[in-house]
């Protein structure tokens, strides 16, 4: 219990300066934008560690505690499905030795002639998303979350960023220990890294006009949820939503800067989670249901594609299986001949030995005969 007390602390100021603020906060637009990353975090993790400011955060805006995750084998992979929507056939972003193939949240944002910023805490592997413009900051991979949170801080003082893009991984070094004591430690020493974070946010009055969003971007359990959190301007909140994926925070956020979704984005609009006229929730489910129609027709292309795959396998597997009956077969017919040239041969051999004991025998008998004749003679 006294090991937990630092961080539920830091959660009730947390609380009470958000009560304070709130009420003098009304509705404010949106300035910038802050998507967390952290690798490693699960929904078991979630609801088993005490993560008083994730939680605070989720109860404030809307929040999806079984969001469908990634299972990708990179971080390169995950975090580019998470910024494009898409999958990884689409971005084709695999290794850092790749260039992302599809559009991102960072171009997106680079149309509406505002900067971002990516702060890398995997020590490099997202250098991928480094601009000729100072865009990309690394932190080595041994640094702690509070550390690359630190420096995500004051890379929004200086460069003021429209979108920062952290990557944390902590959790995901603490899951690889397979320690699970030590993994439960490291999620809540992330989750007061992150109350620091969102409390210097709220010192500079930087809070209620930031979009915050919290998740991992891939799959580290066998369930393989994760926690999605969404606060910030133009949402609603205290809202559980369901169903959600990962890809769904691109279009999402495209959604609240009323811009167009990245090229080959995969994902949906979390419509239940935006505060929406009827009009714009009634367009919004329109465009949603066209791209339902365009998913089902290519997902219908791709079943009967697989069919035709199928059948085809199967015709192939059929002509080996004749044919290797057809060896089968022949390999029979041969083992019957050479069994039935060797009968032969061995029948020609006793006929032959009959033949030469018959002569040898007649031999004999001469030799006896003419023997007799001549010893009467004598």
């Amino acid at each position: 219990m006294r090991h937990w007390f630092p961080g539920l602390m830091l959660a009730l100021v947390f609380t009470l300066a958000a009560g304070i603020s709130s009420a003098d906060a009304g509705p404010q637009p949106l300035q910038q934008i802050f998507i967390i990353s952290v690798d490693g975090l699960n929904y078991e993790g979630y609801v088993s560690a005490p993560v008083h400011n994730m939680k605070h955060l989720a109860d404030e805006g809307v929040f999806d505690e079984k969001s469908m995750a990634l299972q990708v084998d990179t971080v390169e992979a995950a975090e580019a499905s998470l910024l494009t929507g898409s999958f990884p056939q689409d971005h084709q972003h695999i290794t850092v030795k790749d260039k992302v193939q599809t559009e991102t949240l960072c171009d997106i944002v680079r149309k509406m002639g505002k900067k971002f910023a990516v702060i890398d805490g995997s020590g490099g592997k997202l250098q991928a998303y480094e601009e000729r413009d100072k865009t990309y900051y690394s932190v080595a991979s041994c640094e702690s979350d509070e550390k690359v949170l630190e420096q995500a801080l004051k890379t929004f003082k200086q460069e003021r960023p429209f979108l920062s893009y952290i990557y944390l991984n902590d959790c995901r070094n603490a899951l690889l220990s397979l320690d699970e004591k030590a993994y439960y430690e490291t999620v809540k020493n992330c989750d007061q890294a992150l109350g620091m974070f969102v409390n210097n946010l709220r010192k500079e009055d930087n809070y209620y006009n930031s979009l915050i969003v919290v998740t991992s971007a891939r799959g580290s359990s066998p369930s393989n949820n994760v926690p999605l959190i969404i606060h910030g301007p133009g949402l609603k909140s205290n809202t559980r939503i369901n169903n959600s994926m990962v890809i769904d925070i691109a279009p999402t956020i495209c959604k609240l800067l009323k811009a167009d979704h990245p090229a080959n984005s995969r994902g949906i609009t979390a419509v239940d989670a935006l505060l929406l006229s009827p009009e714009e929730e009634q367009q919004t489910i329109l465009k949603w249901a066209d791209s339902l129609k365009s998913d089902r027709i290519s997902a219908w292309s791709k079943y009967f594609q697989l069919q035709g795959e199928l059948y085809q396998t199967i015709y192939q597997m059929t002509s080996i299986k004749e044919e290797k009956q057809s060896i089968f077969n022949f390999v029979g017919e041969k083992e019957d001949t050479i069994n039935r040239l060797k009968n032969q041969i061995r029948t020609e051999r006793l006929i032959y030995l009959g033949i030469f004991i018959c002569m040898l025998a007649a031999y004999l008998v001469e030799y006896l005969m003419l023997k007799k004749k001549f010893l009467l003679f004598k």
